[in-house]
């Protein structure tokens, strides 16, 4: 005969339920009081338990596992919009299972050989008796863990796609596009006017240029950044030519050139915005060397 012990169900089932919720909260974005995620897990810890009472197993068919889970992602995170909440009610079930494979995996880790432990006859009787808790308890952690890193992923990279936009350079009726990042470190401004400098790759941009213009900055060997401006000076666009300290990309102090245009427009997902009084920093080297972006834009000329 097997023995169940209620405290035992109950306070495990309680704990595995507070984990499972909090993680498909942290997976779905859903911030949870305390208090809400306790109470749903508790409602199922006493779910759990009728299991092992008699004439409550039509409780436990397909149907109504689908019911009772949806009023515990409800009670634990509602009301949601429909999106959110389904993504909830997923990342719920998404830690259930990798929670129980966690788990078995741990089983498996800890136990000993076949025939090492005597006296006991079924495998499950084996991991009930000697391995239940230390195997949920690494599976608990190693989901919090998991779930953590997944959420801090995910936020990184929602972050990041936020930060990215489409930058468009105009200059003496020329256009060039790039793909540009809001960079929270970029605070350069043009010494002489003290508008905002967006950092642009020369590769980028170098087709609104003009060919004796291109040709100055390929020259081998390449000009110092003082030098270039002096030979640039003699060109069309010398009066649009600045030099701009700056204590970035890559070393501590530097000299960059800079060109005004005509105008820059900054696009994203849902906007588009225009500005005339910035500044373009002409970088002749990648600015990222996995291609991600071409170019740096200022977080105070977004919010302009």
């Amino acid at each position: 005969m097997h023995v169940v012990y209620v405290d035992q169900v109950l306070a495990g089932n309680l704990l595995l339920n507070y984990v499972l919720l909090r993680t498909a909260g942290r997976l779905g974005q859903v911030a949870a009081a305390r208090g809400r995620l306790l109470l749903a897990a508790a409602l199922g810890s006493i779910y759990s338990l009728l299991w092992f009472m008699p004439g409550f197993h039509l409780l436990f068919s397909l149907p109504v596992k689908v019911v009772f889970s949806l009023v515990t992602i409800l009670m634990a995170f509602g009301p949601l919009p429909a999106r959110r909440f389904l993504a909830c009610y997923c990342f719920f079930f998404l830690a259930s299972f990798a929670l129980g494979g966690m788990w078995l995996g741990f089983v498996y880790f800890l136990s000993a050989a076949p025939g090492y432990i005597h006296g006991v006859g079924h495998p499950f009787t084996v991991i009930d008796r000697y391995y239940y808790w230390p195997g949920l308890f690494l599976a608990l952690l190693a989901l919090l863990g998991g779930g953590r890193a997944m959420a801090w992923l995910v936020r990184t990279r929602l972050h990041q796609s936020c930060l990215r936009v489409t930058l468009v350079v105009e200059l003496n009726g020329r256009r060039v596009e790039a793909r540009a990042l809001v960079d929270t470190g970029n605070s350069l401004r043009d010494p002489l006017t003290g508008h905002p400098v967006v950092v642009m790759e020369y590769n980028a941009l170098k087709e609104a240029l003009p060919a004796g213009v291109r040709e100055l900055f390929e020259q081998e060997g390449g000009l110092d950044s003082s030098d270039l401006l002096a030979a640039l000076s003699a060109t069309s666009l010398a009066p649009r030519f600045r030099l701009i300290p700056f204590r970035s990309l890559g070393r501590e102090r530097g000299l960059l050139v800079g060109i005004r245009p005509d105008r820059v427009e900054v696009k994203d997902h849902n906007h588009r915005k225009a500005y005339n009084r910035v500044v373009v920093g002409i970088y002749r080297r990648p600015l990222d060397h996995h291609g991600g972006y071409q170019a740096l834009i200022p977080p105070d000329l977004m919010s302009a």
